[in-house]
């Protein structure tokens, strides 16, 4: 039942922002509530329900073609997890990820066109391809973003950890440590980012109750240990306990949970100042203008993320901030960013930042 004080519309928003909106949405059905509002629900769970029977379908058309295309491929993420949940409807995915091997991308490009995926647009790490009303597929030719943490860039360019799915040639797929260290991987990048939504800390409960008499946790340890990522995986771990199996609580998992509930799927772009201060500041009670002179003169490892050429010229790193601010003068978004860091309150400020520092983020771009 919804405990007391939670309105229906609350469940329904956080949901939304956080895409387990299938969960959620299937568990209010079975609640004595208004026929109206039953109903307004019934439209989603038939999208999304066919979006991934679309998407499962898809996965598997995508295996096949690269196959035969001898393309050395394999699925990342959210399409392997689909198949961990109870049912696959229950993990919901806003796009297929697939990594392309051996530089094969170009070939693999004809191949997703022959398929009917429209060429969308290039991004950092990967290309984005469109089939509506339901497909969006992103081939990547690395597993991790270089301007972001070297030290994991490095660790997956360094180390091929894929292996051969059986009775097949080109397709591979991480084993079960493999798959849950990157896994922690790429969380930990979105949340050093912009900050990531809960749905992660439930694939982490998932994947966890799913494997928990095969992981072979001293191997898992040791990776994240090489990659820095052990204190984040710990405290993830433990939240995802604290959540959904009713484990004692402390006032850091309540914050970091809060936290989370608050940045939707993806996060949110003014939330990338937090893991530069956490960095740069041995005081956890970070005020104001600390805040804002990090979201306003971004430091390197940032910038070159996003200007090109001041990666390749370091020094141009003024002129960057300079183009950025000419930039937030025209873009309502940045400025829409630039006010909510304006007007964070001093007590979130000292609360996201012991976020920050507790989970230990210390990425090097």
């Amino acid at each position: 039942s919804i405990p007391e004080g939670v309105m229906v519309e609350e469940l329904v928003d956080i949901a939304k922002r956080g895409q387990i909106q299938y969960i959620v949405l299937s568990a209010l059905l079975k609640l004595d509530l208004q026929e109206e509002t039953l109903n307004s629900f019934r439209p989603h769970m038939f999208r999304s329900t066919m979006k991934t029977l679309t998407q499962v379908c898809m996965i598997k058309d995508i295996h096949a073609k690269l196959e035969a295309a001898g393309i050395r491929h394999q699925v990342l993420k959210g399409a392997v997890m689909k198949n961990i949940y109870p049912s696959p409807e229950m993990r919901e995915m806003g796009d297929i990820d697939v990594m392309i091997y051996e530089n094969t991308l170009d070939k693999a490009e004809e191949v997703f066109k022959d398929m009917g995926f429209v060429k969308y647009r290039l991004e950092k790490h990967h290309v984005i391809f469109n089939k509506p009303p339901y497909l969006v597929l992103e081939a990547h030719w690395t597993l991790y973003d270089q301007n972001v943490d070297k030290g994991q860039f490095m660790y997956y360019k360094n180390n091929f950890r894929a292996e051969l799915v059986e009775g097949t040639e080109y397709t591979y797929d991480f084993s079960r440590e493999d798959f849950y260290v990157y896994m922690i991987s790429h969380m930990a990048k979105h949340f050093y980012e912009t900050g990531c939504g809960v749905r992660n800390v439930l694939d982490v409960y998932v994947y966890n109750k799913a494997y928990k008499d095969v992981l072979k946790r001293d191997v898992i340890e040791a990776e994240l240990k090489k990659l820095g990522l052990a204190e984040f995986e710990k405290h993830v771990e433990k939240l995802s306990r604290v959540w959904l199996d009713g484990e004692e609580s402390t006032e850091f998992y309540n914050n970091l949970f809060e936290y989370m509930l608050d940045c939707g799927i993806y996060g949110k772009g003014e939330n990338g100042v937090w893991g530069q201060l956490a960095k740069t500041h041995t005081d956890v009670k970070e005020n104001k203008r600390d805040v804002l002179k990090s979201y306003i003169f971004p430091p390197l490892s940032y910038m070159r993320d996003y200007y090109e050429w001041v990666d390749r010229m370091p020094w141009l790193l003024p002129v960057g901030w300079v183009v950025r601010g000419i930039h937030a003068l025209t873009d309502k978004t940045v400025q829409e960013r630039a006010r909510n860091v304006a007007n964070v309150e001093e007590e979130q400020v000292s609360r996201i930042g012991s976020i920050y520092k507790e989970l230990n983020l210390n990425f090097k771009g």
